[in-house]
């Protein structure tokens, strides 16, 4: 009996499934095997770079972006891996990307800006892990983190964790105040117009000999306590003095509680806004 055209249809596709299934069962198994030991060959080498480089005292940036770097790179050959299991020729890919080119360059414009600026931060050496920076504006403040490929993390001085692309630290004019071992406080204080200017800077420096952390005698941190504003209630008294700067915020509000108590003491009045009125009473007395 002569086979009608769909008994030869559906008999070649059972022999195409006889034959591809054993080959798309062991592509499927392949694909799955490298998914799951790939992230632990990345761990691994990750482990053993950071190992390595610690070792040699390398500046942690350094690890982190290299850390970054390599993840990103093992994650792209993975790609390229499993585009090939599934049956994809990488040439093929790389002449489709070549093709969409200037979409793509277009596309990742930004990403590759981040990763010359990191580049640069790290050859540069702007910044370092536990660094406290500040860019001119203050929309940058915080601590150091880490560096990566595309991104900086810093830690803000009330906890968050802020990510800011490589650019626009490479970019903004940046405030490094853990490069100097020593910080400066540069502290105004005001003082009433009846209390004697020398009196005033002779109390200011008792709050100063009375703070251990305050750098003294040394000429190239001077101590410098004088009149430096007459206002229109008030006299400003400029307070400067070197410490580490690991004590510069202690410090700091040490001495704003100090003067008071030293001012309260030596009956130093801080001026604030008031308003003396006063009434003239006329009495026109009619004499009958």
């Amino acid at each position: 009996m002569n086979k009608t055209f769909y008994e030869k249809i559906l008999e070649n596709l059972l022999l195409n499934l006889e034959h591809y299934l054993p080959i798309l069962a062991g592509k499927i198994i392949v694909f799955l095997v490298i998914c799951f030991i790939w992230p632990k060959i990345t761990r691994f080498l990750l482990k053993s770079l950071d190992k390595a480089l610690t070792l040699k005292n390398n500046d942690p940036l350094l690890i982190s972006f290299l850390k970054s770097l390599i993840k990103t790179v093992m994650y792209i050959i993975l790609a390229f891996i499993l585009i090939g299991i599934i049956g994809i020729r990488a040439t093929s890919l790389v002449t489709i990307l070549g093709t969409a080119g200037v979409a793509v360059g277009l596309a990742l414009q930004g990403s590759l800006t981040n990763l010359a600026s990191g580049i640069l931060i790290l050859f540069f050496k702007q910044i370092s892990k536990g660094d406290f920076i500040s860019s001119i504006d203050k929309s940058i403040e915080g601590t150091v983190q880490s560096i990566h490929i595309l991104y900086t993390t810093i830690q803000q001085p009330n906890g968050p964790i802020i990510v800011i692309p490589n650019s626009q630290i490479a970019n903004a004019s940046i405030i490094n105040y853990s490069r100097n071992p020593y910080r400066r406080l540069d502290l105004i204080y005001s003082a009433s117009y009846d209390v004697p200017i020398d009196k005033v800077i002779s109390v200011l420096n008792q709050v100063i000999e009375n703070e251990p952390r305050i750098i003294k005698n040394d000429p190239s941190k001077p101590i410098t306590i004088s009149l430096s504003k007459q206002n229109a209630s008030s006299l400003d008294y400029v307070f400067r003095a070197w410490v580490k700067k690991e004590d510069y915020i202690d410090t700091m509000l040490d001495c704003n509680i100090n003067v008071k108590n030293y001012f309260d003491k030596n009956g130093i009045e801080i001026p604030y806004n008031k308003l003396d009125l006063y009434m003239r009473n006329n009495l026109n007395i009619d004499n009958k």
